[in-house]
């Protein structure tokens, strides 16, 4: 009987090192807005039985690389949360919360003042103890996006010759202020109005480009934009309105304008009108009144008109015609 040879291969698998705790980080809101808004950056995490967070470190990405910014402790390490070196310009701007427990809890940066260097990438790690000693967990990334406060712009549109614009005279109007970040622009809109001051006319003009740069020591942008107008007789009492429009929507309530614009255009539509209007006039029965009206700016003043009667020779009546 022949033997056979029963090899018994046994094949260890090793475990070490295999994560087992859930580590997460998540921002609410995503998006920061400039200046005192709160905003809440969480780090939570879930451990299995036997394994007990010891530690827990927030850490944003500075210069390419990640860093601690804040030490967090759980209760069976009795230490107040406290920012790193690193995390040094968040003093002042941020508080710190603990962890409750050591196996499901979280730990949190309260931000309640907001600034452009907060617009980070930020990842947790969790240090903790178990069968196999002690190891870390880290989450994945979760990204805090900054964006301003959009206001108005810093003064109402600055043209040329403010005193008067003559008729087909080509004017520039020029509106600067903060169109915040994202960058946002601004937005022109004429308004032809009649002597009362009710608009007769809008017209806006869109493709008017907005050139913004950052200001210096902010993420924020300062935009300048220019409109030329060539000015003519109905834009005499006229306004032009800059409006700031940021992400895509006009604010309708951020905007700075011209008062009523002096335009200055020459005499016409000169008229010469009768009372009373009747076919034929009987000598000595009635006075007649004749009325000269015109068009212009500045306006015609009774002592601007000259009157002639139109017979064979002309006879001087009165003043003259219109002054321009």
């Amino acid at each position: 009987m022949s033997a056979k040879n029963i090899h018994v291969v046994i094949v260890l698998f090793s475990l070490i090192g295999i994560e087992s705790i859930n580590v997460q980080i998540k921002a609410t809101p995503a998006e920061g807005i400039l200046g005192q808004t709160s905003l809440l950056l969480r780090c939570s995490y879930t451990a299995v039985t036997g394994e007990f967070v010891t530690g827990l470190y927030i850490q944003a990405k500075i210069n390419g690389r990640f860093k601690s910014i804040a030490t967090f402790y759980t209760p069976s390490v009795p230490f107040n949360a406290t920012l790193t070196t690193d995390g040094n310009y968040l003093s002042n701007r941020v508080t710190l919360t603990n962890p409750t427990t050591t196996s499901t809890d979280s730990a949190i940066i309260q931000f309640y003042q907001i600034a452009c260097e907060d617009e980070k990438e930020y990842m947790c790690e969790v240090a903790y103890a178990g069968s196999g000693g002690s190891t870390s967990a880290s989450s994945g990334v979760a990204n805090i996006n900054i964006k301003g406060n959009p206001e108005e712009p810093d003064r109402e549109p600055v043209y040329v010759s403010s005193a008067g614009i003559g008729e087909d005279s080509n004017v520039v109007f020029t509106c600067t202020g903060n169109v915040d970040k994202p960058q946002g622009r601004f937005r022109w809109v004429s308004y032809r109005r009649n002597s009362n001051g009710a608009t007769i006319q809008e017209t806006p003009y869109e493709s008017v480009t907005t050139t913004a740069v950052e200001m210096q020591g902010t993420c924020t942008f300062n935009g300048t934009s220019q409109l030329t107008l060539k000015m003519e007789q109905l834009d005499n009492n006229a306004i032009v309105r800059c409006q700031v429009v940021y992400q895509n929507i006009p604010h309708g309530f951020l905007y700075r304008q011209t008062d009523g614009i002096n335009v200055y255009y020459s005499v016409r539509n000169v008229q010469v009108t009768m009372s009373p209007i009747i076919p034929t006039f009987v000598e000595g029965a009635r006075p007649i009144t004749l009325t000269c009206t015109s068009g212009g700016n500045p306006a015609v003043t009774n002592t601007g008109y000259t009157w002639y009667k139109k017979s064979n020779t002309s006879v001087r009546l009165g003043t003259y015609i219109c002054h321009q």
